[in-house]
């Protein structure tokens, strides 16, 4: 059915919208700008939500989130910045849409965006709404000569970072409404008390002192899926919203269990992991072990305080 996320999108809105920034970068050709005269939504993401080119995976991620980033942050300063879409003027772009035309494998642009709010605070003494114009687009020079090294991969996503993004251009890489079909035509795949293993992780990754790339990892899942399903949605698509809500899930499952492989115990990790695998088809006796499900809670992909505003708003909202 063709649907809007309602609650959930309007909400993950309102938080990239706050947290826009500057812009990332690409090739040539992602950076090109649309035919003259042509009229492109600015909620459409199709670099980042359609299948892309295996050929430009061969690039190594910090090769390729760099270059993301350099390119983006010149569309910026080149076209001006804006925070949102809806406030843009005069062919001005707002971070999310500069880094979709920069990217140039599914998935990187919300890698990408991840990385940019957790590596480059404001600048000291700029407030975005008193001083709008020059915090936006300090921003956009700073995302202009953003590197990403091993290094800083490792300080924002963790020492597994690259199991991370292995992850996620494993859901990205054929797109996220070939991706959401999937999960829907897929057997159960999701053990039972996997959102209770979601939180244990996360609490030996807080153990481990890494709280804020936990957060950051896990970030890079709302930042894909809120642009995906709301570029879905204006290009009047049809996306089934029971099965994108649990496409997200084991999103979100997956990357906790990327990212804890190296320290916490397999017996934990490792079922956490199978359900995306069962949906991309990797799986190949998904039923062997039985007792998996399709059933979730969609409020368990939210944080607590989320989760507190959307049963005020809407406290019917259940999962199948």
């Amino acid at each position: 059915m063709v649907h809007s996320r309602s609650r959930l999108v309007a909400q993950m809105c309102g938080a990239v919208l706050l947290l826009s920034i500057a812009a990332c970068g690409s090739t040539e050709n992602a950076a090109e700008d649309p035919r003259p005269g042509a009229v492109v939504d600015p909620y459409l993401r199709d670099n980042t939500c359609t299948a892309g080119d295996p050929v430009q995976n061969d690039a190594e991620p910090t090769d390729r989130l760099t270059q993301l980033s350099h390119t983006a942050g010149d569309l910026l300063l080149v076209n001006g910045i804006a925070p949102g879409p809806q406030v843009a003027v005069d062919g001005q772009l707002s971070s999310d849409q500069a880094a979709d035309r920069a990217s140039t494998v599914p998935g990187d642009a919300s890698i990408t965006e991840a990385l940019w709010v957790a590596a480059i605070p404001p600048e000291a003494g700029l407030d975005p709404v008193r001083d709008t114009e020059e915090y936006f687009a300090s921003q956009a020079r700073r995302i202009s000569t953003f590197k990403v090294t091993e290094e800083n991969l490792g300080q924002l996503l963790g020492p597994n970072w690259s199991s991370v993004i292995d992850v996620v251009e494993s859901f990205a890489r054929n797109g996220y409404e070939n991706y959401v079909e999937r999960v829907r035509d897929a057997p159960p795949m999701r053990e039972a008390d996997a959102a209770a293993t979601r939180a244990q992780l996360r609490a030996a990754s807080v153990d481990a002192g890494l709280e804020s790339q936990w957060e950051t990892a896990q970030s890079i899942v709302p930042i894909y899926f809120q642009s995906c399903d709301l570029s879905s949605n204006v290009a009047g698509d049809d996306v089934d919203l029971s099965s994108s809500v649990l496409a997200e899930i084991l999103a979100a499952d997956a990357v906790a269990a990327a990212f804890t492989t190296r320290f916490a115990p397999a017996e934990m990790v490792e079922p956490l992991a199978r359900g995306l695998q069962i949906a991309l088809g990797a799986e190949t006796n998904p039923t062997a072990a039985g007792g998996l499900t399709k059933d979730y809670d969609p409020n368990e992909i939210l944080s607590p305080e989320d989760v507190e505003l959307m049963e005020a708003e809407e406290p019917s909202l259940e999962g199948p």
